[in-house]
């Protein structure tokens, strides 16, 4: 029996050898072939946008639709937030896509434009994982393979693929390895144009989605990992990219403060929230089951004990490679590597700051996952460089991979429009469930209710938003909502005791006392009306509308 191969072993010397390694080139059209698969019910003619942020990143998104200088320009400018984000390359490359998907006599917007950009940049992040795992493991074949293969099809990467607002992750993870990349060339040949390279891939990456900004921690890991000696140069030439990290670092923390919940969890629930993502994400790695767009806090803000457990098991996971690289183990650098670029990815995104609705997010692992997905399958190249479990490693790893491939493509054609996501959702996350309410699940059944009533489905629409209020959801835009829908089916009292509860809840919208005002005059009750029409104009001077229906409501009091 031949000797085992180390994983620090030199390269083979040719594409094919004694070794088992295969053809690389076959091996990464295979990789790329399985993902173009996997991900293909984007391309589908029945793909839609969403009613989950494609409005504020495309359809109602001024900033994409022209691509003159003046815009360009505009993106680029640091007060021009989208979507609680400062991101002018994403907002550039949705522009690109919105100006082939136009169409100006219909006034409609194609997405296949938006599709296929999407999917060409995960193959091309597909390919540099590819080549990445094929550097970082000294030119095994097998491990470039598999990680690639994992991170292409596995359903945690589906949400940042076939979601178009997620634009921003594809393109900020191309240029984030595209920097790593650049920069271990740099360390191959010492050519300052190749750092330069990297320092400009790591700026358009934070331009892209300031999730980027741990780059240059990621940097020092593979520092370690190539056993470069941590000299003053090496550190020098981190700075530029630290620079960058904390400007951009504190700038999107700065426009990210309205997306802040405000939830009442205090420091320590904060910390088994966040040690719960972490482990959780991690367990989905291996298991992704019960996927979801949307995973709701826990009903009545309560945290379950078996989040003390996480808590354990998330600092045993961290404390690993930490011991074993004190120890000088042989797998310490690897496991470092691959621990390290997953836990500095994923830290950002951990609920220690209660940030939008939702405790975790499927697309918050597509780089994080990097390190697992090279982890893990530095692991399985070692099992196949042994003769004895040759065999077993290969047939495991295809069957994991086939699972992993057959559950992406049910999720991506979850995507396919509002009404199958958010379906997909509630059958997950029932509002009522075991005699419990959950009212943080409200947002699937609103987001749902909402598409109906875009299509006209107003009994479909009804029963979602009543299902909301039954609750007792103090939810003035949902009432309001009812409100129309009572108004269309020409039942006036009911109307109006929705807008009175929309009111209740939030009297400061002044398109709510405005329907009102026409219910009261429906009812003839010209007098309200007139007080609601003043409401609106108190609330938005300059209403045109209110100005003249005052008016007439005024003359009719009169009479």
């Amino acid at each position: 029996m031949s000797k085992p191969k180390p994983y620090t072993s030199e390269p083979p010397t040719k594409t094919k050898g004694t070794d088992g390694q295969p053809s690389k080139w076959l091996a990464l059209i295979i990789v790329l072939a399985l993902t173009l698969f996997t991900c293909s019910p984007i391309l589908s003619t029945d793909k839609e946008f969403t009613n989950w942020d494609d409005a504020g990143y495309v359809i109602e998104q001024p900033l994409i639709k022209s691509l003159d200088g003046e815009s360009i320009r505009k993106m680029f400018d640091p007060a021009s937030i989208v979507m609680f984000n400062y991101h002018p390359v994403t907002m550039l490359s949705l522009a690109v896509d919105y100006e082939r998907g136009y169409d100006a006599d219909a006034n409609t917007i194609n997405i296949a434009p938006f599709a296929f950009t999407n999917l060409l940049l995960h193959l091309a992040n597909t390919l540099l994982v590819f080549f990445l795992a094929y550097r970082l493991s000294k030119k095994q074949v097998w491990v470039a393979a598999i990680a690639a293969a994992l991170f292409g099809i596995h359903p945690m990467h589906i949400e940042s693929v076939v979601w178009i607002s997620e634009r921003k992750d594809l393109l900020y993870c191309m240029f984030f390895l595209l920097s790593i990349m650049s920069y271990l060339k740099y360390t191959d040949e010492q050519k300052l144009s190749f750092l330069a390279l990297s320092l400009i891939c790591f700026i358009a990456s934070c331009l892209s989605k300031a999730m980027a900004v741990p780059l240059p921690l990621t940097l020092l890991l593979t520092d370690h990992l190539l056993k470069r000696k941590l000299t003053a140069r090496v550190w020098i030439e981190k700075l530029p990219f630290l620079i960058v990290s904390i400007i951009i670092g504190l700038y999107a923390v700065e426009v990210q403060h309205g997306a802040l919940m405000g939830r009442e969890y205090g420091v320590m629930e904060r910390i088994l929230l966040a040690a719960n993502g972490y482990v959780q994400y991690i367990v989905r790695f291996f298991a992704p089951v019960g996927l979801s767009a949307f995973y709701p806090y826990p009903a009545d803000n309560g945290i379950p004990g078996y989040y003390y457990l996480t808590l354990v098991i998330a600092l045993v996971i961290v404390a690993i490679p930490i011991v074993l690289a004190v120890r000088k183990h042989k797998d310490a650098d690897r496991l470092l590597w691959s621990i390290g670029l997953y836990s500095l990815m994923i830290a950002l995104v951990l609920q220690f700051i209660t940030i939008g609705n939702s405790t975790m997010n499927d697309r918050y692992t597509y780089v994080a996952y990097i390190g697992l997905c090279f982890g893990l399958a530095s692991y399985i190249g070692d099992a196949i460089a042994r003769v004895k479990y040759k065999t077993l490693a290969l047939s495991g790893s295809l069957c994991f991979i086939i699972i992993l491939a057959v559950t992406a493509y049910g999720r991506a054609s979850v995507w396919q429009n509002s009404e199958t996501l958010w379906r997909d959702v509630i059958s997950k996350y029932p509002i009522e469930k075991d005699g419990k309410t959950n009212l943080n699940v409200k947002t699937a059944y609103k987001n749902l209710a909402d598409h109906y009533a875009s299509r006209q489905e107003f009994d479909s629409a009804f029963a979602y938003y009543k299902t909301i209020v039954i609750t007792g959801l103090p939810d003035a835009e949902v009432w309001s909502n009812m409100g129309n829908i009572y108004v269309l089916r020409n039942d006036m009292p009911n109307a109006l005791k929705a807008f009175n509860s929309s009111l209740d809840i939030d009297p400061t919208n002044y398109d709510t006392w405005f329907k009102r005002g026409l219910v009261y005059m429906y009812m003839k009750q010209p007098d309200k009306a007139v007080a609601d029409m003043d409401k609106v104009l108190q609330l938005k001077p300059g209403h045109s509308e209110a100005a003249v229906f005052k008016q007439q409501f005024s003359n009719a009091v009169h009479q």
